[in-house]
């Protein structure tokens, strides 16, 4: 490029960005820059459509800061008086003192709804813009060159409803032109926009509402700024004042801190003991990772430091009940002495100053209490790294109380200590907690690991085991949060407190999802219809108490998961999501967790098997994953995403079990899990069904479902399935196309796939040609269709000759696009047929895998068959070439014809619906009329000739492909006979012609029967007048009886004619050609004979077999007989001799 091209490009950018910048300082949108000028035209060129977005939105928070901070310092002094900015939200790292930026105001909002802003009405209509406006700021502010016009949109109108609902005057212009310039930029298309409802305008009654408009989530929460390291709540950083303003700031932890039962205890503990009213000088937090520790220390830090802060016990939610109960009016100032075991390392200085250095427990804790005077009280054990004993830790206590001390992570410092340092560290441990039950006003809290796996090595578990004896002798209990405190904890931790209409929408989602439970309750647990369990429902929303039950139970098996720390991590990853998304639900349920989210997935799959991860993607939620699929065949899934909503719910309540069948999700806890009010219930359980049998790794017992990384028998069906070649494949198409044509429907022969196409028999009788899997026809391709090619072969050779009956056959071909599917079917088919016949898997497999493995078998059987029949669609035959055809229609004499039948659902044998087919359109012909024949001999029937042989009318439309296709002789002989029987048309039926004399023998008229084809067909004018009927004598000669006998009135001929009654055949038979001579007797003989109207037709086979004098063997007489048994032929019927 050249250089002048690069300068003027970067000038144009930092134009750009001069403007932007130009435009915050100015939010009404004026500016000195000339119109006229070189921005000007600059500003014509097309800009990048999210960085205008992105200008937009900012111009637009400015404008709205504008406003907004007046209305946020008039109400914030009505509460708070002028000390009112230091009860402000603001951002980490923010003066006290300062101007509020639009973060800060927003975020004073949202923290202090309740105390504050919840009274103004036309705000509290605007709480959810309030909320949208704060994520318009973090989109500006973390903008990674992503912003959409429908975002903006959004953010702009919620933006200038905030500013209208707060009195914002001119910048509510503002805002709205920015708006309409969005608008415009998008294409003007505001209808199809969604626009949010105006504050003036009631959302009309109808469904349950959305919970995000109902249940704002917590600024941090909205703008992804949380982590684990924000949930672990680091003590030592707070200490230092260090971190989120959640946990650096007293008011603010305790708006997010729900007090449970356990956490109210120590705190009025504590607050007694420093007071000097009683309490427990020592008290020792133990739970597995995760379950609330330093939580609770953080809470006794801001109690402790609360009044120096400037905070009263009611600035403080939650904690005016606590100081009333422990009696203490106000704490004064406290001194706190706070250890963090994996702050710092063990051989490093735990304070240096003026050229001083700490380097021991007791040292530290000194001088946090005391200062370097403190510290000379225990020098020489400073110096000696020995323990300086409870005497000289009650003068350090009893000098600085009240005062408290926290210890978090004692194990994991000890684990770093050897030899005397770690014999000096725990004989301290028991001196300072002797020392704190000594002292008024001392209170030492510790925290201690629940389970060996987290100590680490031999030398932790051994330290946890000392301190547990240390604490265990002086300590006071403490009960962690269980139950249904874990769901106040994680709701008031992510989202904001409802205001009272939002206590109204929650009500009415409650009772909406209960009369869903108590209408179905065949369909549920009984535990959801008992009255605790909508208090449950109450507390957890806008989370359906089942996720915390799974978290709280299934998930807290996981020793990686962080129990109250991991549910809040995982589910701040799904509210964002599910917020930035716009969920319609009135609730998060199981079923809506979004898996397909990669910091969810991610978050979720931290603490279970590794294995997972692919399964998760590949299986329950993804783009690609099978529930997809599923859905996408299937409209009605799809509505509703049932199968992926089912798989979430499984996955999510068994995973943590890792594939063992006790943590099985039944189908009442599915339809829990899934079902909210209006969706059909069962529709969950249908989609898993489906899913459980094409997953690899969803496993049913029963009623029972569950995930496991072993893959399942789909799984190795599948493998299996992948080593099937094409050729394999196809040999089993081949098979079943043989099964089917045992039923012919009505075609006198049927001949499915043949191994060489030209040694198809040369005979009248209509045939169907079942093409095989390799002669597939595309009808794009036409003549050169491979189907096509392989009828050609057909219809001109048999054998090595010419084949003369080309018009008695009809094909039909798969389709090119369909026999893949049939394919994979088959290899599938082939997969379960050999897991069933495998007898060392088959020992192995549980009796609900063999049920299963057969269950699949049968349906990989009928999928086959199905697919199969809708792949054979393509019916060819030959036809007259016309004009249209070229010269190889002409040279040949023929074309192949195609039509394309349907086989919905392969629900017909392939040649029943060929033959629904071809004798629907005519294209073969069952029964002809007397026209019919008439018409179809006019143009091979020179008018010269008086008559024609039967024999020779059969073979032309046998023969030529411009006659109609008839089903076989018989069909001809019944035209032939309607059409002699009408003695008004012109032909009549001789028995021979005699060449010699040029007269007719045996010329007969009206009803006659051609019973072979040994006649003429004679036209009329040609024939002289029938024979007349012979008058049968009487009783003697030249006497009469004066009356007609019974059957006096047939004629020799015509007795002679009268059908035959009866047939019989004995045929001898070659061994080793038996198969094949069966079949012919039963193409040949057997099926025209079961053609006749009341015939009974009886086979029985004579088999002898003799073996001379050494005899059978005796394997052979036992598979003979086993055969025999199976073969299910009577035992009295065959047997052995000697």
């Amino acid at each position: 490029m050249p250089r002048s091209s690069v300068s003027r490009r970067s000038r144009g950018v930092g134009r750009r960005i001069a403007r932007a910048a130009s435009a915050m300082d100015c939010p009404d949108g004026t500016n000195d820059a000339d119109p006229n000028g070189e921005d000007a035209m600059i500003r014509t060129k097309p800009e990048n459509p999210a960085f205008a977005a992105k200008g937009r939105v900012e111009r637009g928070l400015e404008a709205l800061r504008v406003t907004l901070g007046v209305y946020v310092e008039r109400n914030m002094k009505k509460r708070y008086g002028g000390r009112w900015r230091q009860y402000a939200s603001r951002a980490g790292g923010g003066r006290a003192d300062g101007e509020l930026d639009v973060y800060a105001q927003l975020k004073t909002v949202l923290d202090h709804w309740r105390e504050v802003f919840s009274d103004d009405t036309r705000l509290r209509k605007a709480r959810s813009y309030v909320s949208l406006a704060m994520d318009a700021r973090n989109s500006a502010a973390h903008f990674a060159g992503r912003m959409s016009a429908r975002e903006a949109i959004r953010y702009l109108d919620a933006m200038r409803e905030l500013a209208l609902a707060v009195g914002g005057g001119a910048q509510v212009k503002v805002i709205g032109s920015l708006y309409d310039e969005q608008l415009a930029e998008a294409g003007g298309e505001q209808a199809a926009e969604p626009r949010l409802p105006g504050l003036e305008e009631p959302r009309p009654a109808g469904p349950l509402r959305p919970w995000r408009e109902v249940c704002q989530p917590h600024p941090d929460v909205l703008s992804a700024r949380f982590s684990d390291a924000e949930f672990a709540a680091n003590l030592a950083l707070v200490d230092q004042g260090e971190g989120s303003e959640e946990y650096v700031d007293p008011a603010a932890f305790f708006r997010i801190t729900y007090a449970t039962e356990g956490l109210t205890r120590v705190l009025t503990s504590t607050l007694e003991r420093l007071a000097g009213k009683g309490g427990d000088p020592v008290i020792g937090l133990q739970t597995n990772f995760g379950g609330g520790k330093t939580h609770t220390m953080l809470a006794l830090h801001h109690l402790s430091r609360a009044s120096e802060a400037g905070y009263r016990p009611e600035d403080l939610t939650g904690m005016a009940p606590v100081f009333e109960a422990a009696g203490v009016a106000k704490l004064d100032r406290v001194r706190r002495a706070v250890f963090v075991g994996t702050h710092k390392g063990a051989a490093e200085a735990m304070h240096a100053e003026d050229g001083r250095e700490i380097r021991t427990l007791w040292g530290y804790l000194a001088w946090r209490l005391g200062g370097w005077e403190a510290v000379d009280r225990v020098a020489d054990s400073e110096s000696a790294r020995t323990n300086p004993g409870s005497e000289r830790m009650i003068q350090i206590l009893r000098g600085a109380a009240p005062c408290i001390v926290l210890l978090d992570e004692v194990v994991a410092f000890a684990r770093q200590l050897r030899g005397l340092e770690y014999d000096a560290f725990h004989a301290f441990m028991q001196s300072l907690t002797e020392a704190a039950a000594a002292v008024d006003g001392a209170v030492v809290v510790g925290s201690l690991p629940e389970s060996g796996a987290e100590v680490g090595d031999e030398q932790g578990l051994n330290a946890l085991r000392r301190l547990e004896k240390i604490f265990g002798r002086v300590q006071s209990a403490w009960m962690p949060a269980s139950g249904i405190e874990t769901f106040e904890i994680v709701r008031r931790r992510l989202f904001q407190p409802l205001d009272p209409a939002g206590e109204k929408v929650r009500d009415q989602t409650i009772r909406a999802f209960r009369k869903l439970y108590r209408d179905n309750p065949a369909d549920f647990p009984a535990e959801v219809r008992e009255r605790g369990y909508a208090e449950e429902m109450r507390r957890a929303y806008p989370l359906h108490p089942e996720i915390l039950r799974r978290f709280s139970g299934d998930w807290s098996v996981l020793e990686k998961f962080q129990r109250t720390r991991g549910i809040l991590k995982i589910m701040a990853d799904v509210v964002y999501s599910l917020w930035r998304g716009e969920s319609p639900a009135p609730l998060i349920t199981p079923a809506m967790l979004p898996f397909h989210d990669a910091k969810v997935r991610t978050a979720l799959l931290e603490p279970l098997d590794r294995a997972f991860g692919p399964i998760l993607q590949s299986e329950v939620d993804g783009e690609q994953a099978h529930t997809a699929r599923i859905e996408a065949r299937r409209p009605r899934f799809s509505k509703t995403r049932a199968a992926t909503r089912s798989a979430r719910s499984v996955f999510f309540a068994t995973a943590p079990h890792a594939g063992v069948r006790r943590g099985g999700l039944t189908g009442s806890e599915l339809r829990l899990a899934c079902a909210q009010p209006g969706d059909q219930i069962a529709i969950f359980g249908e989609a898993l069904e489906e899913l459980a049998r094409r997953s690899a790794h969803l496993y049913r017992d029963g009623d029972s479902y569950w995930y496991s990384p072993q893959p399942t028998l789909n799984k190795l069906a599948a493998d299996r399935a992948r080593d099937v070649g094409d050729r394999a494949a196809d040999a089993r198409i081949v098979e079943v196309l043989r099964e089917e044509q045992r039923n012919r429907a009505g075609f006198p022969r049927v001949h499915a796939a043949p191994d060489n196409l030209t040694d198809i028999e040369d005979r009248r009788a209509t045939a169907l040609v079942v093409l095989p899997p390799s002669a597939c026809h595309d009808p794009a391709a036409g003549a050169e269709s491979s189907a096509v090619v392989a009828a050609r072969e057909a219809l001109e050779r048999r054998g090595s000759g010419q084949r003369s009956y080309r018009n008695a056959l009809v094909f039909v071909a798969p389709d090119a696009s369909n026999i893949d599917a049939a394919r994979q079917n088959a290899k599938r088919e082939r997969a379960w047929h050999s897991i069933l016949k495998d007898p060392d898997l088959r020992d192995n497999l549980t009796g609900a895998q063999t049920s299963d493995a057969e269950a699949q078998a049968k349906r990989s059987r009928e999928a086959l068959l199905r697919s199969i029949r809708q792949a054979w669609v393509h019916v060819l035959h030959p036809g007259s070439p016309g004009a249209e055809d070229g010269a190889d229609g002409a040279q040949r004499g023929y074309v192949v014809r195609s039509t394309r039948l349907i086989n919905r659902g392969g629900a017909k044998g392939i040649p029943q619906v060929v033959w629904d087919k071809v004798s629907g359109d005519g294209t073969v012909i069952a029964e002809m009329g007397p026209q019919n024949v008439i018409q179809s001999l006019s143009p091979v029937w020179p008018d010269d000739r008086p008559h024609v042989p039967i024999e020779t009318i059969r073979d032309w439309f046998a023969s030529y492909v411009y006659m109609p296709r008839i089903r076989d002789d018989a069909t001809l002989y019944r035209a032939l006979e309607k059409l002699i029987e009408d003695l008004a048309e012109p032909y009549v039926f001789a028995a021979a012609f005699d060449e010699d004399t040029g007269t007719y023998d045996g010329v007969r008229e009206g009803i006659v029967r051609v019973a072979r084809a040994s006649g003429l067909l004679v036209r009329r004018e040609a024939a002289p007048s029938p024979e007349p009927k012979p008058e049968e004598s009487g009783a003697g000669e030249g006497e009469t009886t004066g009356k007609e006998e019974p059957g006096s009135g047939e004629t020799e001929e015509e007795a002679v004619e009268k059908p035959p009654a009866r047939f019989f055949a004995s045929i001898p038979v070659e061994p080793d050609r038996a198969g094949f001579v069966v079949a012919r007797i039963m193409d040949a003989l057997l099926v025209e004979l079961t053609r006749s109207p009341g015939s009974n037709v009886r086979v029985t086979l004579d088999l002898e077999g003799n073996a001379g004098e050494n005899g059978y063997p005796k394997d052979v007489v036992d598979i003979v007989k086993a055969n025999a048994r199976d073969l299910k032929i009577d035992k009295n019927n065959y047997g052995f001799e000697i």
